[in-house]
Parts: C-alpha cells; structure tokens; sequence
C-alpha cells in the first residue's frame, strides 16, 4: 500500500505517545568524550578552519527564534569555537566532534534555512544533531537530505529527525559505515525505494525511520536483518504493507531489543509475523496495524518484553482473545485498547503476569474492548500498578476492595461500564492517585468523606452519571487541589457544595443536575476566578447571577434550566459559551455584554425585557444566538449583519416586529432561522433563495403577506418549512415541494447544543431535540396551514425526497388530492383538513404504511374511501378525519355504497337539494329577523310612529278585555242553555 507524505506526516500527532514511549526504552547514546572546558587551560583550542566552516553554517542560517548560534561569533575573544553553545572539541586535538542543535523534540520551533556544505570542513565530527529543527530545509524551497553527509566518515551519531525534508532518502548515509546512531523519523515527505544502503551499516545499534515512506521499499525486512548490532529499529507509519516475510538471516537479529511497526496497514494475521522468535524483545509496538487474528503462543515465551503495545487493533473484527502472559514477569506495560479485545474479565485477568514475585507490571490498558463479566476479588495483587484502563467496557459487578492495596496508582480509568453497587471506600488510600474515572456506570449508595481521605495527589475526578449521593460535612477540608470536576447526575443537593472553595486554581467544574437548591456562595467568584469551563445547569439554583462575573476566566458557562433572577451582568471578557437559558432573569441586556468573543448565546426562556442591544453586533464570531421566548421588542438592529459567521438564530416567541430582516442577506452560513411567534409583516424577499445553506426554517404565526416566492425552490438544504398562521395567499409554487432537505455543512460552534426544536406534527406540538440534532436529521417536514393559499396540490408533491410531515390545512386549497400520494412512503403526518378539496380519495393513500396522522375533514371530498388496514387503524385514532365530507361512503363511515356507486351519488343528489333546502330556511330567517328589527327600529326613533303603536296596543288590548268580560261570559251561558 502506498501511503503519501501528507498521510504519514498527519499520522505524527497520532504516533506522539508512541512515539515517546520508544524514546523512554531506547538504548543510551553511544559512550561520548567529556565535554570541552573541564579542565581549563589543558584544552585545546578550536581549530581556524573548523570555526570559519561553522561561522559559513550560521550564515546559512537566517532565523534563529531560539538563540541556539548566538555564541558562535568571531569577535575577538570568542573566535574558540570549542567554547560556543552546541559544540563539543576534542580536549587534545581541538577538533570539532560534536554538533548539538538539537531543538528540544516535537512541537518546537527550530531553525529555518538550509544545512551550509561547509560542514564538510569537519571531518572528525563524530555526532551531528540538528533534530526539530522543522524548517531546516533551504530558503528557496523544499530540498531533500544534503548527500554530502555522506562523506562524513567519522560520524557515529545522525539524528536529523523532526525535519521537514523531501524526496529521497540518499544511499550515500550507506558509507557512514561507523555509524551507530540514526534517527531520520517523522520528517513527514521522505521516503526510500531501496534499503540496500542500510546493510552497510554493520554496526548501527539504532535506526529510526519512522514516517519515511517506505511502500515501494520491498527489501526493508531483508536489510534490517543484516545489521547483527541492532538493538533499536523505528519503523513508525512507514507505508509498510506486510511482516510475515521469511528472512533467512533472522538470526542476525538477537541484539534487537526494540521494535516498533505502529500505524503500517500490515493486513494479514498476527501470528504470520517473523518477529515472534526474537526472544530477546523487551519494546514491542504493533498498535494501529490492522492486523487479525490470535496471538501465536510464542508471545508467551518472551520473557524478556516490557513493553507490549497492541492497541488500535480495528483489523481483528470479531475479536480475539488475549493468550497465556504468565510467564511474562518483566511487562511493564500492556496496552491492548482498541483491540476489540473480547472475553471474560476475570479470565482475562488470570492470564496476566500477576503472580510474579514481585509483580512489574506498572501500566494495564484494556479499554474501548468488548470485556465483560466481573473483577477478580483478588485484583490488588497488581501491586506495581500505576496506571489501570478498564473504560468503555461491558464488565459488571462490584469493584473489588482490594484495589485499595494497588496504593501506588495514578490513573484510574473505569467509565462506561456496568459496574454495580457501592464504591469501595478503599479509593481512599490511594495517596498517589492523580486521575479518577468511575463516569458512566450503575455505582450507587453514599459516597462520604472517607472515599478521598488520603488522596492528596488527585487532579481529575468524574463520577458524572452514577446514582451516587455525595454527602460530605460543609466543615470538610479536602487535602486535593482539583484541575477537574464532573459530578453530573450525583446527588451533593440542597446546599451548594461548600468543599469547592478550596479548590482554588481549578479549571474545569460540571456539577449538573445534582440536586442543588441554593444561592451562588458570595466566594464563587473569587474561588472560580480560574475556572474555564463551568456547568451547573438543571439545578434549582435561586437569586441573581455574581456581579464580579466580569473578573472570571470563563471561557464556557452554562447555568440554564435554573430559577436564577435579576439582570444579567456584565459578562467575563473570555467567554465564548454561555448558556443561562430556562431560568427567571429580567430586565434589558446590559449596553456593553463585555464579551467580545462569544461564538455562542443563548438567553432564552427569560423574562428579558426591552430592544435588543447594538452590543451584540461587537461579537463579530458568534455562530449561534438563541434569544427566544423573552418579551424583547421593535426591530432587531441592521448592525447584527456584522455577525456574518451565524449558523443559529432563534428569536421566536418575542414582540420584534418590522419586515423580514434586511440583515439575514449577509448570513451566508446560516443553516437554522426560527423568527416564529413576533409581529413580523410585510412579504417574503426575493433575496431569500441566496440562504442557501439554510436547512431550518420556521416564520410561522407572525403577519406575512404575499405570495410565498417562487425562487425558494433553491434553497436545496432546506428540510423544514414553517409559515404557519401568517397572511400567505396566492398558490403553493410548483417546485416548493421538490426540495432535496440535503445534508448540508452547517458550521456549528464546538459545545454548542442549541435551540430545541418543536412542530406541529401529527396534530399535536412535537419536540424534536436540539437544532444541531435536527439538522443532522432525516426528517423532513412541510407547514404551510392557516394562510390563505389557494389554487390545487402540485401534482410533483412526490418530488424527488422522502417527505415526513405535511400540513396545508386552513387554507383554500381547491381542485383534488394528487393521485400520486401514494408514492411518499416515508409519509407519518398528512394534514389536508379545512380546504376546498373535491374528488375522490386517491385508493394510493392506503399504500403509506408509516402514516401516523392523517386528517381530511371539511373539504368536499367524495366517493368510496379506500380500505386498508393502515386506514382502519387512523380512523380509530381519530375519528374525526373525514367530518365535513358529505359525499364520502364506504367503511368506517355508517354511510354505505351500492356495487354500482349509484347510492353515492344520489346521496350526492340529495346533498345538493338539501342544501338548497337550508339555503331556503336560511333566508326565510334571515328576512324575519330583518323585518322584525326594522319595525322596532321605526318605532324607537319615530315618535309618531311610536304613539300610533302604542294607541293601536291599547285598542286591541281594550277588544280583548271587553271580549273576556262581556262577549265570553254570554257565549258560555247560550251554549249551557243549549
């Protein structure tokens, strides 16, 4: 496989731990004379022509940021080059034999320039060091290492490492034939299609050629095998493809001691390898090689290995177990993370040197494994530990108490695992433990004092996402300095944890969701002047936000979901998160927030007050601003177009009004918009179709007008469109439904949460997490009801995406439901419901089997409703889908159909003469009520008129009682008589 300089170099960052772990067992330099100068005026001085060549390096030289030639002049009394910095004489002949500029390993910065051939002037120079010196590489471009190294004849020592040179490897090193010393790893853009220069090298006792590319360089194995000194070999992400080679001089190699084949693609089983014979191994690195497969029983039989790395192993697939190390009483360090290491914990940990007398084994890293079961009870017989990784696991059970006798642990890393029960006291005697991790697991009970009794070493602790209750006394003093502190979801409530206070230089708090009713202590401020990050949201914290904010390191603060009050303060100048939302503040924003860095604010769900402030326009990096749900009012300032870099805007549920903001145009990453809930007016711009990394889009319940433009069909990221209740009128554009709803590459800043996001959807208010989450969703959902769009369904509502939700309802939508409906399987919510609808039911719609609402009432549909059982199942969630449609039949409906539909449509019939007949009703009492009103109206304001009614009452009145006295009582008796 071949594998180019920019793929090996960004390896180098992932190879530094590796890296340094190698350096740490390699053999010591070969023997050097004693320095120069210790003996005064015995020593030789340098020699002229040796001093003038390296005077002609410096002048190669043209930066120097660390000083390291700063000595080296000609001025009188400093032309003894013996005495300047990085050069070693000889104390007998003043021969120049060392050069070390060496600068200080990875991540330095070193010299820029070229290396000057008058070094070939020095030809006793015994060692050269020029490592790190990253830009040593030629003012006028990038050059390849100088051949002329090559004549240096007497060098022992060669470490040109961290250099960024290019091109070839020149086979000329091949005649520095003492060299035992050679170091050209991590130049990042080198390489070697021949090592057969290497074989000359018979006394080399150290070769690192890590991240020189050596893919087409097939006879590596093959030359490194005829060196018999070799004690060290550094092929580190070299683009090495296989180590299962035979080499027939293996036997060369008996002196290796040190071998390190990380990060090469060697695709093939690891027990094929040609290495496993050289018993006298002590380093051995394997880790990020792809290899697969068991581990072959030789391994058992090195009994002189310390160092086994075999992380990184994603080739082993199903994975494997780990075989017999028993007899492996000097491995100091094991590390199979990574390894899709599989099997039983307890089992696993009988196969490890424990029973040696003493036990060496100082680091154990099994974490990111498929480990499960449960920890030997005798786990404390690992007495050397100092460093033990059991993260992201399945192991169960309790934690043995005998890790108490493990006493010299540093780290101790058992997160995400299934661990159960209390957690033993017995951590408490760890002196040395520096880092603690019990994150993520089912530890439960009271943890008290006693569990950091004598941890005065410790730094780090996360017991975050434990059902855990921390209960220690307000007058304990802890004896730790804490760096770091994650408790979420542990109990430490009601009282603010006053053991904080001394820690004093943290950096890093996460005390979420612990149970805390209480005020901020006035010491937060001054305690925590040094804290970067700090979350204490979801708690019922009370009272208003410190006034010395402004005084604090605070990079990131998240104190929502509280019941904080009062006005927000000016905030810490280095803050570039801050989440307060969900709490009670009041008041308008401070006219200088006092935090120029922001890149994302989130202020909603308060009851902030008044305009939003210009102040916001000075943080020119904010990415996500989230003010929603507040009572802020007018327009929002043209000056927020300065924050070109926003990805979220959330202003919904406010008073803002104004039209559509002009500001937006400048948004040119703008992924998420929610301006829902104000009093925004006025149309739709045209230049709306520039939003084109928009994904989210809600203008829904605010006073749009307009057409909804036509050229919003572009914006091709958009998966959700909301104009709900607005003022919309015209047709639904023909393409609007064709959207891709694409994933697009919204720039979200790191930390960020973000709104979260609701919909109308399946007829009821939906929350769908955050809008970083949704947007890196699959749903894809249209609400364009309670407007006045009007015209048909475009028939293309299929398009060319899998649509979730759709709602036109409230609308007057005319013309019949497209036939092709059918055709949208990922369809769960329909909502076609108060429109103008007529026709049939397309029969396709029962062919939606993910359909989970569905609403068709008040149109005009008619016909047989289709049958389905995913039909059946809607109706009985609700009932009331097909109300108001007086031509429809069929089941579920009580209203039958004939064979021929004739029934239908002579209900149909009758429909129309029936509503004839209500429209006649209708007028009829229309005319009465009129009529009535204009005879009451006469005689209230026509006294005439008033006076003949009255008078005319009175004589009706006065027939009726002459009638009931006088002409009754003679009817009666004439019909007694009779």
């Amino acid at each position: 496989m071949h594998t180019s300089a920019a793929e090996l170099f960004l390896l180098a960052v992932a190879a530094a731990l590796s890296t340094l772990s190698a350096a740490a067992h390699a053999p010591k330099d070969p023997p050097q004379p004693p320095p120069a100068g210790a003996v005064g005026d015995a020593i030789a001085s340098c020699m002229p022509h040796e001093g003038e060549a390296l005077l002609d390096f410096k002048q190669g030289i043209t930066s120097d940021p660390a000083g390291m030639l700063d000595s080296w002049s000609s001025r009188q009394g400093e032309q003894d080059c013996c005495r300047w910095r990085g050069v070693r004489c000889s104390d007998r002949t003043g021969h120049v034999l060392r050069i070390e500029l060496g600068n200080g390993g990875y991540g330095s910065t070193g010299m820029i320039d070229q290396i000057s051939p008058s070094l070939l002037s020095l030809q006793h120079l015994e060692h050269l060091d020029l490592s790190y010196n990253y830009y040593l590489i030629g003012s006028s471009g990038a050059q390849g290492i100088p051949e002329f190294l090559g004549s240096l004849k007497n060098l022992n020592y060669l470490n040109l490492s961290g250099i960024l040179f290019l091109g070839s490897v020149p086979p000329q090193l091949g005649n520095l034939t003492r060299l035992q010393y050679l170091d050209l790893s991590m130049m990042g853009g080198t390489s070697s299609m021949d090592l057969s220069w290497v074989t000359h090298l018979r006394v080399l006792r150290h070769l690192d050629l890590g991240f020189v590319n050596l893919s087409a360089a097939a006879d590596w194995a093959h030359a490194v095998s005829m060196l018999p000194s070799l004690e060290v070999l550094g092929l580190s992400a070299c683009g090495l493809t296989s180590a299962s080679q035979p080499l027939p001089r293996l036997d060369n190699l008996t002196n290796l001691e040190h071998l390190d084949l990380s990060f090469n693609i060697l695709d093939h089983p690891i027990s094929s390898c040609w290495f496993w014979n050289l018993t006298g191994l002590s380093y051995l690195s394997l880790a990020a090689t792809n290899m697969y497969g068991q581990f072959p029983s030789a391994l058992g039989g090195m009994a002189s290995l310390q160092v086994l790395d075999v992380s990184d192993f994603y080739g082993w697939g199903n994975g494997t177990m780990m075989p017999d190390l028993n007899n492996l009483c000097s491995l100091e360090v094991l590390d199979l993370s990574f390894g899709l290491l599989d099997g039983d914990a307890t089992k696993l940990f009988e196969s490890l040197p424990a029973r040696c007398t003493p036990s060496k084994l100082q680091r154990l890293s099994l974490g990111d494994n498929s480990i499960h079961g449960v920890l030997p009870e005798w786990l404390g017989q690992f007495t050397s530990l100092e460093t033990l990784i059991l993260g992201r696991n399945n192991i169960t059970g309790r934690l043995p108490a005998s890790i108490g006798n493990c006493t010299g642990l540093v780290t101790l890393d058992l997160s995400s695992n299934h661990f159960s029960g209390q957690l033993p006291a017995e951590i408490g005697i760890l002196g040395f433990l520096t880092y603690l991790h019990v994150e993520n697991n089912g530890f439960d009970g009271v943890v008290t004092e006693e569990h950091f009794a004598s941890l005065k070493s410790l730094q780090e602790l996360d017991m975050s996402y434990n059902p855990l209750s921390i209960k220690i006394s307000s007058g304990w003093r802890p004896p730790f300095r804490l760096q770091a502190v994650y408790l979420v979801g542990c109990q430490m409530g009601p009282l603010f944890p006053s053991w904080l206070q001394w820690m004093v230089g943290i950096n890093m708090i996460d005390i979420s969701s612990t149970g805390i009713i209480d005020t901020l202590p006035d010491w937060f401020a001054v305690v925590f002047s040094n804290v970067t990050s700090m979350n204490i949201s979801n708690n019922q914290l009370t009272g208003g936000l410190p006034a010395a904010m402004e005084t604090m390191s605070l990079e990131q603060l998240y104190l929502n979901s509280n019941q904080l009050t009062g006005q927000i303060p000016p905030l810490p100048p280095n803050l570039s998160f801050l989440d307060i939302s969900m709490n009670s503040l009041s008041g308008p924003l401070p006219s200088n927030l006092g935090a120029p860095n922001l890149e994302s604010l989130s202020l909603s769900s308060n009851r902030l007050t008044g305009r939003i402030p210009t102040s916001i326009c000075e943080c020119v990096g904010l990415k996500a601003l989230d003010l929603a749900n507040n009572s802020f009012e007018g327009e929002p300032p043209p000056c927020l177009g300065k924050l070109q870099r926003i990805t979220t805007l959330q202003l919904s549920k406010n008073s803002l009004s104004g039209e559509f903001p002009s500001f937006l145009q400048n948004y040119k990453e703008l992924g998420f918009l929610d301006i829902a809930s104000n009093k925004f007016s006025g149309r739709l711009p045209l230049w709306i179709e520039n939003m084109v990394e928009l994904g989210f889009l809600r203008l829904s319940h605010n006073m749009f007008s307009g057409n909804i433009p036509t050229n919003m069909e572009n914006l091709q990221c958009l998966s959700f469109l909301d104009v709900a209740d607005n003022s919309m009128s015209g047709p639904i554009p023909r393409n609007l439904l064709n959207l891709q709803g694409m994933s697009c590459g919204y720039s979200l800043p790191a930390y960020y949460s973000g709104p979260m996001v609701s919909a109308v959807i399946k007829g009821h208010q939906l929350h769908y997490g955050t809008s970083f989450s949704f947007l890196g969703s699959d749903v894809i959902a249209m609400d364009l009801s309670s407007n006045n769009l009007s015209g048909e369904i475009p028939e293309d509502i299929v398009g060319r995406f899998d649509l979730f939700s759709l709602n036109l309802s409230w609308n007057h939508l005319t013309g019949n439901i497209p036939n092709n409906i059918g055709a949208m399987k990922s369809l769960e919510s329909l909502d076609l419901s108060r429109n103008k609808l007529s026709g049939e039911i397309p029969a396709s719609l029962s062919n939606l089997t993910f359909l989970g609402y569905l609403d068709l009432s008040y149109n005009n549909l008619t016909g047989r409703i289709p049958s389905g059982s995913q039909l059946d199942s809607l109706y009985a969630y609700n009932p009331d889908m097909y109300d108001g449609n007086n031509g429809l039949c069929g089941a579920p409906l009580k209203k039958n159909c004939s064979s021929t539909d004739s029934s239908w449509q002579g209900d149909s019939r009758r429909n129309e003469e029936g509503h004839g007949l209500e429209t006649f009703w209708f007028g009829l009492g229309l005319g009465f009520t009129v009529g009535l009103w204009v005879v009451f109206c006469t005689m209230l304001f026509n006294k005439p008129s008033r006076s003949a009614y009255f008078r005319h009452v009175d004589r009706l009145f006065n027939n009726a009682h002459v009638f009931v006295l006088v002409t009754w009582p003679r009817l009666t008796r004439k019909d007694t008589s009779t």
